[in-house]
């Protein structure tokens, strides 16, 4: 049976309250999915970024990754305060973007799942509010005091816009448009034809599109280009860097198994190379790429395990959140299209399992991706002879 629901605006004004929880400091505190990112500016979403007028350096600012005589902030100290507060937290993804125009970023915290929605923090003079997004859909206009949760389901779709004013989120406007009454109707095109409503007063089409781009410029919007695991999170805004900054990494090309090249590193000092943020992924890049190996297949420290998901194996990365799947706002652009299949063929044509992760260059795209392989690849396919390494980490 066909669930159909309207959210009026009057209950909807009710309950931002509830869903913008406001703390002061002494209180108890896709539909569009992120481009692939390129060697030479990974971090920048051509697609969904603002224009080059808007930000002439073509890079966010962020003024967290000064590190000199670092001193947590209090804004800093309240986002971890708050993301504490949460049992299922360690699950969660993280990015930090600027809406309004102060130098303080928003915490977008988000949870993977539609039901769970984001949650939006801002922080100013003391009061931390939060904006709980319905389902996890948004985008918004950097430095331009906009955000926009776009999303739906089912026959049911709506257009929210907020801003930010005296530190709190506020509803400015926003419609729904969804099936008729009696259900899915289609025009001579096979469209769907969809019922209206601006501020809940039926509209027609054109009507609505027009006043939700009065309050929001959709081609200046955009999606969180980089996102964290929480350690991750932690670390900048304890320190004002990630976990990985100094960190070492050694390419090593031989022809052996997944098994083999963990205890090398082991044996070295070190471990497998773990990827827990985009930074360190473009380190990695650049070197794979200065070094020039960007033939080689590595293998790197994860593999499917009892949570029935690929994940980071070694001790600074707690288990349960750092499960490298498509839930993860993070995770998923690590891993090349249509991958993890956790299965493929062998060079016989014979079925294989693959269990375990390798990064391999795609020169096409310019840059590396994650593919689940098997952990004898030389065995399932004899080509790639002098062409398998491994990546070795240490904590330096």
């Amino acid at each position: 049976m066909k669930i159909r629901k309207r959210i009026s605006y009057w209950i909807l004004a009710v309950l931002l309250p509830v869903l913008c929880i406001q703390s002061c400091a002494n209180q108890e505190t896709r539909n569009q999915r992120i481009d692939k990112h390129k060697p030479e500016n990974p971090k920048k979403n051509s697609s969904n970024s603002a224009s080059a007028d808007d930000n002439a350096s073509g890079e966010e600012e962020h003024p967290w990754e000064e590190t000199d005589s670092w001193e947590i902030e209090d804004w800093a100290q309240a986002y971890l305060d708050y993301v504490n507060t949460y049992e299922f937290s360690d699950s969660w993804t993280y990015s930090l973007i600027y809406v309004d125009e102060d130098e303080i970023p928003e915490l977008v915290m988000d949870t993977g799942v539609e039901a769970g929605g984001c949650m939006i923090l801002t922080w100013q003079e003391g009061i931390l509010d939060v904006l709980q997004t319905l389902r996890l859909n948004f985008t918004y206009v950097e430095k331009g005091n906009l955000l926009c949760n776009s999303e739906g389901n089912m026959g049911y779709y709506y257009d929210n816009v907020f801003t930010i004013e005296d530190g709190k989120w506020v509803f400015i406007a926003g419609g729904t448009y969804e099936d008729g009454p009696d259900g899915p109707r289609f025009d001579e095109n096979d469209n769907y034809i969809y019922d209206y409503y601006w501020m809940e007063q039926a509209v027609e089409q054109e009507e609505y599109e027009a006043e939700l781009g009065k309050i929001y410029p959709e081609k200046k919007g955009k999606i969180p280009e980089i996102y964290y695991i929480k350690d991750e999170l932690f670390s900048l805004l304890k320190t004002g860097q990630t976990m990985s900054a100094n960190h070492r990494y050694e390419l090593l090309v031989e022809d052996i198994t997944w098994a083999k090249a963990r205890e090398a590193c082991q044996e070295k000092g070190g471990y497998l190379a773990t990827l827990t943020s985009w930074e360190e992924f473009e380190r990695v890049q650049e070197q794979i790429i200065s070094e020039e190996k960007t033939a080689v297949t590595f293998y790197v420290g994860a593999d499917w395990e009892r949570y029935q998901s690929y994940r980071w194996l070694e001790p600074e990365v707690k288990d349960g959140y750092s499960m490298l799947d498509h839930y993860n706002a993070l995770f998923r652009d690590f891993w090349l299209e249509g991958e993890p299949s956790y299965t493929g063929l062998t060079e016989s044509g014979e079925e294989v399992d693959e269990e375990y992760v390798a990064l391999i260059y795609r020169s096409a795209d310019g840059r590396c991706y994650l593919n689940d392989v098997p952990e004898d690849i030389l065995a399932a396919a004899p080509s790639y002879e002098g062409k398998i390494g491994y990546i070795c980490e240490y904590n330096e």
